[in-house]
This record gives structure tokens, C-alpha cells and sequence, in this order.
């Protein structure tokens, strides 16, 4: 599918919805919907047990994960933080990420939870954005409480959303950080937004991360990383059966 022949949504907000529930359901078949500046309606239509929003196959790789895809999928039932915590990203970007990130490397991420804690454990300075005050809670407990694991001292939560985190996002140095992860709520802090400010905050050479990257939603933010080079997974990831996309932007 070619993103040029429908025109994305201007607002961070889409409909979605299943036109026969229990079918679409088993197949993972979505239905988005979207008005268009001009008034004209837009919508795509995906079965994400199959390919992502674009029509992209699931990689090889995330196939032979279903099993580790399955187990964090029963591990969250009983608990939102992992035993082994990794990012809820493509697992083909979790293992393209892993051979990225040094200690002492600077990450920030818009929306945090498993990750921070994988990049905590991996000795990365962390900054991260959390919009859900009991989530955010819970994740810094976790640091808190495995000073074995956690350097704290290399945690900076901050709990906030809208543009009151846009905001902050200006206050940071710029080209200051290896890493820039954008995997939050749009409803709560608009990833299009992110990525704009996002991009001066990276340093020569460093990366952007966006999660849910086929979502049309996130069209616009990615038309702005336009000719940068960038690395791109389709595939499953930790505790979902759906196929999604993360992208790598290198500034």
C-alpha cells in the first residue's frame, strides 16, 4: 500500500472499529476512519493478525518469537511489568535496538513502562514521559526496589502530557540525546507533535524510534523525517498477536 494515495489525518484522533465484531475480531480486522481538511472521508481497513496497516507481512523473525509473544501476553495477566522486561516494540526493532544501546548512552522516551526499565538495566541515562500517574507509579517502585538492577539515579520521570510535555521537550538540549523513543497515548501526548520537537533533540548521528509507525495517524509526524535514513520492521511483538511497525530515523 502506498501512503500517497490516501491523504492522512491532520488531527491525532481516528474512529476505529470492527464491521463484524466477532469475525473482525478473530482476524484482527480494523476498520480506521478519518475527515480530511478539505471534508472528504478517508478510511483503511487492515486484518492485523496478517499484516500491519500497510499491508506488510510479519517478518520471519517475529514468527519464530510467537512463542516468547505468547508467553508475555499470559505474563501480563498477571502482571503489566515483566518478568524480563523488554520494549513493546516489533520484535525485530527490540533486537536491532539491543545492539544499539551503550551505558551511559541518553534516551528519551515519549511513554514509558517496560522499556524504561529495559534501558535502565542496559545502564542508559533515561528521561521518560508518562502521562498515567499509577503507571508511572508502579514503574519507578519497580527501580526503586531493585537497586541491583536500577541505577535510579538514571531515572527521570516525568509525569505529564499534552502540551505541558511538548513544553518541557523544548526546555531539553539540544542534539543531547542518542535515542529518542516515541510509543505514547496520542489522546494524551500527540506523537506528530513529539516527533517535530523531538528531532533537535537528537545529536548527530543519534536515532528516532516510532512505534505504530503503518498507523495513519502517525502519517504526518513521519513526512517530516522525509529523506533521513531510516530502518523499518513489520512484524509481532511482546504480548500482542497483531502485526505492527517501528521505524528508525538516524538525524
Amino acid at each position: 500500500m502506498d501512503r500517497k494515495q490516501i491523504t492522512p489525518p491532520n488531527i491525532h484522533v481516528v474512529s476505529s472499529e470492527y464491521q463484524i465484531p466477532v469475525i473482525d475480531k478473530l482476524l484482527g480486522r480494523t476498520t480506521l476512519k478519518w475527515q480530511c481538511d478539505d471534508g472528504h472521508s478517508e478510511k483503511l481497513t487492515a486484518s492485523l493478525r496478517f499484516t500491519d496497516y500497510e499491508g506488510n507481512p510479519p517478518s520471519f523473525y517475529s514468527l519464530t518469537k510467537l512463542p516468547f509473544v505468547a508467553k508475555t501476553y499470559f505474563q501480563a495477566k498477571r502482571s503489566p511489568i515483566m518478568t524480563t522486561p523488554v520494549p513493546f516494540l516489533v520484535m525485530d526493532a527490540i533486537r536491532y535496538l539491543d545492539g544499539m544501546v551503550k551505558p551511559g548512552m541518553k534516551v528519551m522516551e515519549l511513554g514509558g513502562g517496560n522499556s524504561s526499565l529495559w534501558f535502565l538495566g542496559k545502564g542508559a541515562k533515561v528521561t521518560t514521559y508518562e502521562h498515567d500517574v499509577q503507571w508511572a507509579q508502579m514503574v519507578y517502585e519497580t527501580v526503586e526496589k531493585s537497586p541491583e538492577k536500577y541505577n535510579e539515579n538514571n531515572f527521570d520521570l516525568r509525569v505529564m502530557q499534552g502540551t505541558s510535555t511538548l513544553n518541557d521537550m523544548m526546555t531539553q538540549e539540544d542534539a543531547s540525546y542518542d535515542i529518542i523513543l516515541i510509543d505514547s497515548m496520542n489522546e494524551f501526548t500527540r506523537r506528530n507533535d513529539c516527533i517535530r520537537v523531538a528531532m533537535k533533540k537528537i545529536k548527530p548521528g543519534g536515532w528516532l524510534v516510532l512505534d505504530n509507525s503503518d498507523n495513519p495517524v502517525n502519517w504526518k509526524g513521519a513526512e517530516l523525517l522525509e529523506g533521513k535514513e531510516m530502518i523499518r520492521f513489520s512484524g509481532f511483538g511482546p504480548m500482542a498477536f497483531f502485526v505492527c511497525q517501528t521505524t528508525f530515523w538516524k538525524m
